[in-house]
C-alpha cells in the first residue's frame, strides 16, 4: 500500500513539474485588478520573482500547490520505507524542507534566466542598431531584431514578443519598457528604457541611446574581463612564488652563505 502511495506521489510531482516547466507565457495587459496580490499562502517567494523566473503563477497555482504537497508526501513515504529510524522532529524538518524546495528551484531558474538575457542583450542591441540605422521605426526595428537576432526558445525572445504585443495593443512605451524590466529584472533593459524615454522626450535620436547602451555594456564587459584576468594573475602568482622561492634560496643565498663562512674561517685562522 505504501508503494502505491509513493508511486502516486511521484506521478503527481512529475506531472505538476512538467506542467509548470512547459507553460507558455501570455501577455498581461490588465494591471488595474486591485485584488491581484504579490504573495500567496505557503509560497515564500513573490509573484514578481516567479515572473522573473518565467512563470506566471496565476496559470499554475494549482499545479504548484500539488507539486509541493506531492513532494512532501513522497519524502515522507520514502522516510517511512527507509531502514533508518528517524525521530519525529527530523522527519518533520525533512518534510518541511521538501515542501519549500520548489521555491529554491524557482530562484535558481530566475538567476539562470537573468544570466541568459544579460549575455544576449548586447548582441540583440547590435542587431537593433543595424535596423534603426537602416531607417526603420523603433517598433519595426525591435520586431526585426527579435525575429532575426534571437532564437525562439530564448527567454529574451519571449519577453520582447510580449513587449511588442503591448506596443501594438496601444500601450505607451514607458509602460511597455517598465513591464519588460519587471518581467526580466535585468538592469541593462532598465537603463535602455531610461535612455530611450529621455531621448524621445528631449528629441534626441534613439540611435544614440542604443549606441550609448552598447558602449556601457562593452565597458562593463571590459571591466569584468580585467577583474577575471587580475584574479587569475593572483591565483598563478602564489604557485610561482611557492616554486621559485626555494630555488632562489638555493641559487642565491646558499652560495653567498658559503662565501661568508669561508671568509669567517680565513679571519679565524689569521687571528
Amino acid at each position: 500500500m505504501i508503494d502505491i502511495l509513493l508511486l502516486v506521489g511521484l506521478l503527481v510531482s512529475m506531472g505538476s513539474f512538467i506542467h509548470i516547466h512547459r507553460q507558455s507565457l501570455k501577455v498581461e495587459l490588465d494591471k488595474s485588478d486591485t485584488r491581484n496580490t504579490n504573495w500567496y499562502p505557503l509560497i515564500v517567494i513573490s509573484k514578481h520573482q516567479l515572473r522573473q523566473a518565467g512563470i506566471q503563477i496565476n496559470k499554475i497555482l494549482l499545479s504548484l500547490y500539488c507539486f509541493k504537497v506531492a513532494a512532501t508526501f513522497s519524502a515522507f513515504t520514502l522516510i517511512e520505507l527507509s531502514e533508518y529510524q528517524l525521530s519525529s522532529t527530523i522527519t518533520l524538518m525533512l518534510c518541511f524542507i521538501c515542501f519549500f524546495a520548489p521555491e529554491g528551484w524557482f530562484l535558481i531558474r530566475k538567476n539562470q534566466r537573468k544570466t541568459l538575457i544579460n549575455n544576449s542583450l548586447e548582441f540583440f542591441l547590435r542587431v537593433l542598431l543595424v535596423y534603426m540605422r537602416a531607417g526603420f521605426s523603433l517598433e519595426r526595428s525591435f520586431a526585426l531584431a527579435v525575429d532575426h537576432g534571437l532564437s525562439k526558445k530564448h527567454p529574451l525572445y519571449k519577453e520582447l514578443k510580449l513587449f511588442l504585443f503591448e506596443l501594438s495593443a496601444g500601450k505607451d512605451r514607458e509602460f511597455a519598457f517598465n513591464s519588460l524590466f519587471e518581467r526580466t529584472g535585468v538592469m541593462g533593459i532598465k537603463k535602455l528604457a531610461n535612455l530611450m524615454l529621455i531621448g524621445s522626450k528631449l528629441g534626441t535620436p534613439l540611435i544614440d541611446a542604443v549606441q550609448a547602451q552598447l558602449d556601457g555594456l562593452a565597458l562593463k564587459k571590459n571591466i569584468l574581463l580585467a577583474k577575471k584576468v587580475n584574479k587569475k594573475a593572483m591565483h598563478t602568482t602564489f604557485p610561482i612564488l611557492l616554486i621559485c622561492f626555494p630555488m632562489f634560496l638555493v641559487l642565491v643565498f646558499f652560495p653567498a652563505a658559503l662565501q661568508v663562512m669561508n671568509v669567517l674561517k680565513m679571519l679565524v685562522e689569521v687571528l
